[in-house]
């Protein structure tokens, strides 16, 4: 479906609770999902299928992000706060209340600033719970993985892009479905890749994140190249909450190891 959300035509792929009727269940909870860079929401189809198993109530949104997949978006606004911006208004359009946020790499900056930006607006209440997947840089991403040359040659060469991609889900099948992820993230919109490298390499909340209060988790994979080891950890430390390493798991786990990440997320949201 698509949702207005000020200029934005929002693409949001919804997986309805097993129960439902015609029309969404307003006492349903609600998990929203956020993607990373390169991707869509086609990355959380597979985490979407594991936990409707593990809590068949859950209504489950997974919107593309402005200039990713079918939201098409304009040539600017890809800064954090701005990415926050537009999740708050797709939860006002569809009138959430209170949702569990759930973000993939360059997603989590966006749900812990969401997060955040509820919390100034006097909304802490509104985010139920908070897992980061594969955690963003909460002080800044290195410059080293923002290079304009290599963003160049992937833009350029779709193979170079596959080949990219490979560490980024090391353990995940590749099957037809792979080779459509791949094809997807190298047709969208280049801009918006590169402003969100760049977003993320200014976006440093850091310790703020400690007066988050929600129930909070962050999971990473052992094998992530990206991610994973010291940026885990210190974004764990910054939302003063537990990590999970996930063994043999690369920076992917929503493709890779899809029902070990819906348990642990669906065991945090049974606690709020």
């Amino acid at each position: 479906m698509f949702v207005r959300v000020d200029d934005l035509e929002v693409f949001v792929h919804e997986r309805a609770p097993d129960s439902a009727g015609p029309d969404p269940d307003p006492a349903a909870p609600v998990a929203v999902l956020i993607h990373g860079n390169w991707s869509t929401h086609r990355w959380w189809l597979p985490f979407s299928e594991a936990i409707a198993g593990e809590l068949p109530q859950l209504r489950i949104l997974a919107p593309d992000l402005r200039g990713r997949g079918d939201t098409r978006g304009p040539d600017s606004g890809y800064a954090i706060p701005e990415l926050a911006a537009d999740l708050i208004g797709l939860l006002d359009a569809l009138a959430l209340p209170r949702v569990h946020l759930v973000g993939h790499s360059l997603g989590t900056a966006v749900v812990m600033e969401t997060a955040l930006a509820l919390a100034r607006a006097g909304q802490p209440n509104r985010v139920e719970t908070l897992t980061c997947v594969a955690p963003a840089w909460v002080d800044g991403m290195p410059s080293r993985w923002h290079r304009a040359d290599v963003q160049q040659q992937v833009q350029d060469d779709i193979a170079l892009f596959a080949r990219m991609l490979e560490p980024m889900a090391p353990t995940a099948p590749r099957d037809a479905f792979w080779q459509e992820l791949v094809t997807t993230g190298h047709r969208q919109r280049w801009r918006a890749t590169r402003a969100n490298l760049d977003a993320l390499a200014i976006w440093q909340p850091g310790d703020a994140l400690q007066s988050l209060t929600m129930p909070r988790l962050v999971i990473d994979g052992e094998d992530d190249p990206l991610c994973g080891g010291e940026v885990a950890r210190r974004a764990a430390e910054a939302l003063d909450c537990e990590r999970v390493c996930l063994p043999g798991i690369g920076h992917s786990p929503n493709l890779e190891a899809p029902l070990d990440l819906a348990e642990l997320v669906a065991d945090l949201i049974r606690q709020a």
